[in-house]
């Protein structure tokens, strides 16, 4: 098997920087815009892609006015530099204009994700045909494809959600080859890689239970004890979890001084399903779904948390099927920033209403909200007005009085402190959605792609339990009742409910942009809700699933 396609003309690269080249010399694609067409196109490589969707993926909530005209024209500047013999006049042929979209015409093997694939599936063949030196060796060539972080500067849901899938597949792939090199007994050798990839990938279970097994088959069984520690340490810091079961086993298994793969092992076994790279925009069909091994949450002695009573799995709910009541609403207590209350509440009053728009300013920032920069410039602007009020017909230095143009000015002065005042209070005593809420919601959307099971059991993305972390207010789509998925801002009862009815009736959602797939949400709400939105799949049949999600048949599912 070779790393690139037999004289390649050209080819396309998203397993790190985005570039196309050719041969070995790399094209300008144009400014940064024009790039983010080019790799929704290549994530989409031989299906047409609707304008609108391009539209949506690379502006997200602020598209142009003229978006098709727009897209129009950075595409018209990609055949410029991907097709130069082209005539101005003639139609594309590498990208073309369909009935669907435009479409990007990717010859086999030439884009790097593609091949990426091709490589995987290779070492899978290998590995069924009983070559793990083979299968091994295709791992770490498809492995080899990888230049960085895939897709690295390209923001928007669309990219997240192909740049997760990804790199899930990157650190499953590494997985299955630290398995195969375990098995050859190459323990020794493959130590510091397994370092950097728990480096690289820390909530990877897997990968850290590989480094222990190296540890201890080269007789460093203390270091293997201590590698278990320290990740037991970070999943109860980071996520307030006990390590998994793989690592309790590996853990055991330590202690007791059992020997590892002592007999010929399939790294495959528990499955051959690799992630695929590229975004569908079909709902995924259902699948049956792997067994599962139900984990109970570690719960810390000195919280209380609300664990449901289990209820027996039901069958999938017919067409037209009405749900029924959703449980009882546990609110969350957040914490009020008293300190922030209070600055934002005497600031405009001790500076006499000049320093009104500071707080907004700051909380613009922290919060990313452009609106609090244009409250902050309105305040501004009212202090303006005053002053220029004031200056209209100022009095004379040795009267006593002030004549009814300064009162109206120092009314105004008055005005805008008070009320900048209680605004400042008011929005300092909601956080809103800081950067610690988007951290804690990063953390835990990596923890649920890694281990959905544990995740659905804590209760991730689920704000109407009470429960022992902070996920950042994440919202579970497949399993939060309707009237928590009212709450969401811009989000009305009627659409809420017909998320509902929907996944009752078609099954669970496999990512956020399966609501417009679906019809249920358009494309704009979605996009400004996607931050706070996380699809994880419902328990298995024959699995409790702990009471806390409505009945649910089981989906293959890809976390938004």
């Amino acid at each position: 098997m070779t790393d690139t396609p037999s004289d390649p003309a050209l080819r396309f690269e998203i397993l790190g920087d985005l570039r196309a080249l050719r041969g070995a010399e790399p094209l300008d694609l144009g400014p940064a815009k024009q790039r983010a067409v080019l790799a929704v196109l290549l994530l989409h490589a031989g299906r047409p892609v609707p304008t609108h969707q391009i539209v949506d993926a690379v502006w997200a909530d602020e598209p142009p006015e003229n978006g098709a005209n727009v897209v129009q024209k950075y595409v018209a500047g990609l055949r410029r530099v991907l097709e130069p013999e082209r005539s101005p006049r003639s139609p594309g042929e590498l990208i073309a204009l369909t009935n669907g979209g435009y479409v990007l015409r990717v010859e086999p093997g030439a884009l790097d994700a593609d091949r990426f694939q091709a490589g995987l599936a290779q070492a899978s063949a290998d590995r069924k045909a009983g070559r793990l030196a083979e299968a091994g060796e295709s791992l770490r060539r498809a492995l080899a494809l990888w230049r960085g972080e895939a897709l690295p500067g390209l923001t928007g849901p669309v990219f997240d959600s192909a740049r997760n899938r990804l790199t899930e597949a990157q650190a499953t792939a590494w997985e299955k080859w630290a398995d195969i090199e375990l098995a050859r007994g190459n323990h020794t050798g493959l130590m510091p890689d397994l370092v950097r990839l728990v480096e690289q990938f820390p909530l990877r279970e897997g990968l850290r239970a590989q480094l222990m097994i190296a540890l201890h088959q080269g007789g460093r069984q203390a270091e293997a004890l201590a590698a278990f520690r320290d990740a037991r340490a970070y999943f109860l810091e980071e996520f307030g979890v006990e390590p998994g079961e793989r690592m309790q086993e590996t853990h055991k298994r330590i202690l007791r001084g059992e020997p590892f793969y002592s007999e010929p092992v399939d790294p495959w076994a528990d499955s051959d399903d690799i992630p695929a790279p590229r975004a569908s925009p079909e709902v995924a069909p259902p699948a049956a779904a792997p067994p599962h091994t139900h984990v109970q949450p570690y719960i810390p002695p000195d919280v209380t948390a609300v664990v449901p009573e289990p209820r027996p799995a039901v069958h999938p709910p017919a067409w037209g099927f009405t749900p029924p009541a959703p449980p009882a609403y546990a609110p969350s207590h957040q914490r009020i920033p008293a300190g922030e209350v209070v600055a934002a509440a005497l600031l405009p009053i001790l500076i006499c209403s000049f320093g009104s728009w500071i707080y907004f300013v700051y909380a613009g920032i922290r919060r990313g909200d452009r609106r609090q920069f244009l409250v902050a410039l309105g305040y501004a602007g009212l202090f303006v007005v005053g002053v220029v009020i004031a200056s209209l017909h100022p009095s004379p230095p040795d009267s006593p009085d002030l004549n009814p143009t300064e009162w109206l000015a120092f009314a105004l002065f008055a005005a805008i402190a008070v009320g900048s005042a209680v605004h400042g209070a008011v929005l300092a005593s909601h956080p809103g959605d800081g950067p610690n809420s988007r951290n804690l919601r990063d953390q835990a959307r990596q923890f649920a792609t890694f281990d959905p099971e544990r995740a659905r059991s804590l209760g991730v993305g689920r704000p109407d339990l009470l429960r022992a972390f902070d996920d950042g207010g994440l919202v579970d789509v497949n399993h939060v009742p309707g009237h928590e998925l009212a709450r969401l801002p811009g989000l009305s009862s009627e659409q809420a409910h017909g998320i509902v009815i929907d996944r009752l009736n078609r099954g669970p959602y496999a990512r956020p942009e399966d609501l417009v797939v679906r019809g249920v949400l358009p494309m704009r709400t979605v996009n400004r809700l996607a931050g706070k939105l996380i699809c994880l799949p419902p328990a298995p049949t024959g699995t409790p699933p702990g009471g806390w999600s409505s009945p649910l048949p089981p989906h293959t599912a890809r976390y938004g």
